[in-house]
């Protein structure tokens, strides 16, 4: 029995020992990874030319300043008016 003992000591022992290089092997490739993608030539994509948009006008004012002009347009032409009453009663009084 004590020889199946010990086999099985050196076992665990065996086994503890790869586990504990496993883990440090772990880090260490862990550790890699993280400083190679810190680094911009390590996983080096190709990088996209950003193209600079050529300033455009913006037509915002413009276009509220017309649109500001044809409401006042419309109001000034549609707004409701007495005067077409008032000729007729001038025309009663005067016609009596």
């Amino acid at each position: 029995m004590s020889g199946a003992g010990e086999l099985m000591n050196r076992v665990q022992n065996i086994v503890a020992r790869c586990q504990i290089f496993v883990q440090q092997v772990a880090w260490v490739v862990l550790a890699g990874y993280i400083w190679l993608e810190a680094s911009p030539l390590a996983f080096a994509k190709k990088q996209k030319v950003e193209e600079v948009a050529a300033p455009t006008k913006s037509y915002v004012m413009p276009y509220m300043i017309v649109l500001m002009l044809i409401g006042l347009g419309l109001m000034t032409i549609l707004r409701p008016a007495s005067r077409l009453d008032k000729p007729d009663e001038k025309k009663k009084d005067s016609g009596e």
